[in-house]
């Protein structure tokens, strides 16, 4: 019987702990004997025996690491979970690629307000480098928000072009190997952005072959294995990559649809290959 370990943040016992089970049943339905670890706890328990592989659920380079120095599977390695996590890494591995995405500019302590806007029109977007789930991403239109959104970014921030075709909804595409296998529509009736996880809704949307080509595209640009990957709607009716996530979570999609994206995840491991 294979084995795997899953990482998760310690957080993730309080926030979403049948989290656990959708993991750990899918694992078993396949035969693969699954341990649940937390990333807190590495280095002070005892690990378990050398796994076949490891799934990360969470960015950590020091455990991605000890185990791909190992020779051990993981999913997703630490090179292209630190890819995806980091935007400006993100969309210069999509310019790279020809794929397509919203102007971005990093920021630095020296960029001002009005060469951005030079630069990308107003009102533009200003995001956490490393953020996700949509916290610290503003909606920037005079100096003294830009100031302040840079600030609550940590200093550590890149600015992109605003596209306002597709304010308060996007289409989130699961991506798994070569494979995009399900997408949603995401929706917020409040605000500019639509995470789940900033109040947003998620209805059904049709996967067609063009959402599905770009979806797996910029996953493997990252070199994602399993991937969620945010699409915008441009202004001439085609789709503009967003963002690409190496965590991406899926209650969004067990909320609008039966299809079980773990059963997927495990029976495409033989397709893995770090």
């Amino acid at each position: 019987m294979k084995k795997c370990i899953i990482f998760f943040p310690k957080i993730s016992s309080s926030g979403l702990p049948d989290a656990f089970s959708w993991w750990m049943q899918a694992a078993a339905t396949y035969g693969i004997d699954a341990k649940i670890c937390f990333f807190e706890d590495f280095g002070f328990a005892k690990l378990p025996d050398k796994p076949d592989f490891v799934v990360m659920r969470g960015y950590d380079s020091r455990i991605s690491l000890f185990y791909e120095n190992q020779g051990v599977k993981v999913i997703n390695t630490w090179e292209a979970m630190d890819c995806s996590h980091n935007k400006w890494k993100t969309y210069t591995a999509l310019l790279d690629k020809s794929i397509p995405t919203p102007l971005t500019v990093l920021i630095n302590n020296k960029t001002t307000f009005d060469s951005l806007a030079k630069e990308l029109g107003t009102p533009f977007v200003v995001k956490q480098t490393n953020g996700s789930q949509g916290y610290n991403v503003y909606l920037v239109n005079t100096t003294q928000e830009y100031l302040e959104a840079y600030g609550q970014c940590q200093y550590n921030a890149i600015a992109q072009k605003y596209i306002s075709t597709s304010h308060g909804h996007d289409v989130r595409v699961w991506v798994i190997g070569n494979h995009a296998v399900a997408c949603v529509l995401r929706y917020s009736k409040s605000s500019f952005i639509s995470n789940y996880s900033q109040g947003g809704q998620a209805k059904s949307y049709p996967l067609t072959a063009d959402i599905a080509k770009l979806a797996v595209d910029a996953s493997n640009a990252c070199g994602l294995f399993f991937s969620g990957v945010d699409l915008l709607f441009a202004p001439d009716g085609n789709f503009t990559v967003c963002e690409v996530n190496g965590n991406a979570g899926f209650r969004t999609l067990s909320e609008v649809s039966d299809f079980n994206i773990l059963n997927t995840f495990f029976s495409s491991l033989e397709d893995y290959d770090n």
